[in-house]
């Protein structure tokens, strides 16, 4: 018997200590609100208050996807614009080749037009000539 008491006496001491252990560790004051009337209505509140988190977690959400989002548009625009970088400057260089091109042909076309009045020049002189040989033969 005297085990049992011991025993029993054991477990008295060890749950005042479990008891004094979890004094110590919550705090010395009730909050008032639990022992108010109206504490539905502060659930209710507090449920409020967690639909807006959601919702504010929806909307950190959605910019975290907008910002992906703009991210990928940063990223395509910038290779597009490198893409029409390159096309512009393609352009200038075939332009810069073109205008060089009619720069020739130009010159190449007057050279044929100065060469064909040449050629009209001579024959006029030429045909002036014959007219005059003409004219010669039949004095002889």
């Amino acid at each position: 018997m005297e085990k049992e008491s011991k025993a029993e006496a054991n477990k008295k001491e060890e749950m005042e200590a479990q008891k004094e252990a979890k004094a110590d560790s919550e705090p010395d004051f009730m909050l008032e609100s639990l022992n108010n009337p109206s504490f539905d209505t502060l659930f209710h509140d507090t449920s409020e208050f967690e639909l807006a988190a959601d919702r504010l977690e929806q909307v950190l959400k959605s910019m975290e996807t907008l910002l992906t989002d703009v991210e990928d548009l940063r990223s395509q625009c910038s290779y597009q614009a490198s893409e029409l970088m390159q096309a512009a400057s393609e352009l200038r260089q075939q332009q810069e080749e073109l205008k060089e091109s009619y720069t020739e042909m130009a010159r190449e076309m007057q050279d044929i037009v100065d060469s064909v009045e040449e050629l009209f020049s001579t024959k006029t002189a030429f045909e002036a000539k014959e007219k005059e040989m003409q004219k010669l033969s039949r004095q002889f």
